[in-house]
């Protein structure tokens, strides 16, 4: 059943055990029994998350198979773990990246520079440079002072205005801190030619995770809209990039939201008339290639009743791979790996001694004891990523398979 979290802006997912719910969850593509996951508890402990590789390339064809002729640069940033960078490379992906860290961890699997877009609008000056001397030479930027940079750093690069657009529909807001006015578009291209930069395209971001595809269109409208002003000028853009935020499907809810079948039934008769009049478009999807390909396993460490109210304390929490709950604004779906005719109803608490620390309250669960394990699926996006060591407790091990 889905409740809401008392005191908070998330919710928490479906909760139930594995035992009434293995088969839903193999009906909709859940892979791992029960023996296979404590297998490889058993060998690799907790908490783990496991990186489903078969789900990742499915996701990845599906989107070269859904928006056809548009380039796939995946957003290192979603899932860095080098086993999902390493296979993407493998099957020919290019690479969103956002730091000198990222564009090593790319050029690492022998991806070409011209595979990448530094698609960091404000960039430490570091990051210029290790780009110009790897050869990077594509990235955005937004505003002058990052042209200055630019000119200064990397004079050869090519160039990719974002644009700020609406996020209608988006769980994530990212045209608050990043995109230029539609606006201060055309003096920011014509800025950037008059200090000798060469500006070749566009780009934009709805936010994310986007389920309003309307929201495409209108962004797309812009991007028409400033290319005829650049045109009227001389400036003939070559190259139109549509960001991230497309969703996924998450095989542990019942229908949800759009899709990307769905999603790109509307964008793509949108992109059409771009392609064929010979533009490059790219597209930067992170959750949407591994949001559904990760499984956290973690572990019961205590229990405690408080005001009434049963807690079990996990070995990870909001400083770990839950960090996707304040940072992405996610809602997981939580299953005990147990049998059991009984439910109580609690609250999931992480390790640490931060009293924040608090995963999802009103979750309906068997009765647990301490070493009983709780398995959420649809966890492989900004969520491992963004996990600290804070009271020093270790990131979660990740295991593909």
């Amino acid at each position: 059943m889905r409740t809401s979290q008392r005191g908070t802006s998330w919710e928490s997912g479906d909760c139930a055990y594995m035992g009434k719910r293995l088969r839903v969850l193999e009906e909709r593509a859940f892979p791992l029994g029960e023996e296979q996951i404590e297998e490889l508890t058993s060998q690799f402990g907790t908490p783990l998350l496991i990186l489903l590789r078969e789900r990742i390339v499915r996701n990845y064809r599906a989107f070269q198979r859904f928006l056809p002729g548009v380039e796939v640069f995946y957003a290192v940033k979603a899932n860095p773990h080098p086993s999902v960078v390493g296979l993407l490379a493998s099957l020919g992906s290019s690479f969103d990246v956002a730091s000198q860290q990222e564009i090593a961890l790319v050029t690492s699997f022998g991806v070409a520079p011209e595979r990448m877009i530094f698609a960091n609008t404000v960039k430490r000056r570091e990051g210029i440079l290790y780009a110009r001397r790897v050869g990077v030479s594509l990235m955005t930027y937004d505003n002058e002072e990052e042209l200055k940079k630019i000119q200064r750093y990397y004079p050869e690069a090519r160039l990719v205005l974002r644009l700020k657009t609406p996020s209608n529909g988006s769980r994530i807001d990212l045209s608050y801190k990043f995109g230029a006015e539609p606006e201060e578009a055309l003096e920011l291209l014509l800025r950037a030619q008059d200090m000798g930069l060469a500006p070749v395209g566009l780009s934009f971001h709805v936010g994310s995770p986007c389920h309003n595809p309307k929201t495409y269109a209108t962004a797309l409208h812009i991007v028409e809209e400033v290319l005829l002003k650049a045109q009227t000028r001389g400036l003939f853009l070559t190259l139109i990039d549509i960001g991230g935020g497309f969703p996924l499907y998450t095989y542990s809810s019942e229908g949800g939201p759009a899709s990307l079948e769905i999603v790109s039934e509307v964008v793509y008769p949108l992109l059409e008339p771009f392609l064929s009049r010979g533009f490059r478009v790219i597209a930067e999807p992170g959750r949407s290639i591994v949001g559904n390909a990760g499984i956290l396993v973690t572990r019961v460490i205590g229990k405690a009743v408080r005001s009434g109210r049963i807690w079990y304390y996990l070995d990870d929490g909001l400083y770990g791979t839950f960090s996707a709950i304040p940072f992405d604004k996610a809602h997981f779906s939580f299953y005990a790996l147990k049998e059991s005719d009984q439910e109580v109803l609690c609250t999931l608490a992480g390790p640490t001694c931060d009293s924040l620390d608090v995963v999802a309250e009103d979750v309906v669960l068997p009765p647990l004891e301490v070493d009983d394990l709780v398995v959420v699926p649809d966890i492989g996006a900004y969520s491992w990523a963004s996990a600290t060591t804070f009271n020093g407790f270790d990131k979660p091990q990740v295991v593909m398979v």
